[in-house]
């Protein structure tokens, strides 16, 4: 079954899922809040979290936020 499809079948269970881990999901929400997509995904990855953790937060796919790495480095080398 697939990961969203799970998490509408039990948006409570939170299962395997540390204290610690729960605050940082929080905070990042509200770090990122009002923020467009990209961006956001831009934030997270440059605070540290893994490419899954930033789609788990933000509602997108790997892909989406593997891209949004690949705009920033593309803008980064026509910059220089």
């Amino acid at each position: 079954m697939a990961k969203r499809a799970k998490r509408a079948a039990n948006p409570d269970a939170v299962e395997g899922v540390s204290a610690a881990d729960k605050i940082a999901g929080v905070l990042a929400l509200i770090a990122t809040k009002g923020m467009d997509t990209d961006s956001a995904a831009l934030k997270l990855d440059a605070i540290g979290f893994t490419s899954s953790e930033i789609a788990d937060l933000l509602d997108v796919g790997l892909n989406y936020v593997n891209v949004a790495r690949h705009r920033k480095n593309k803008r980064k080398r026509k910059v220089s």
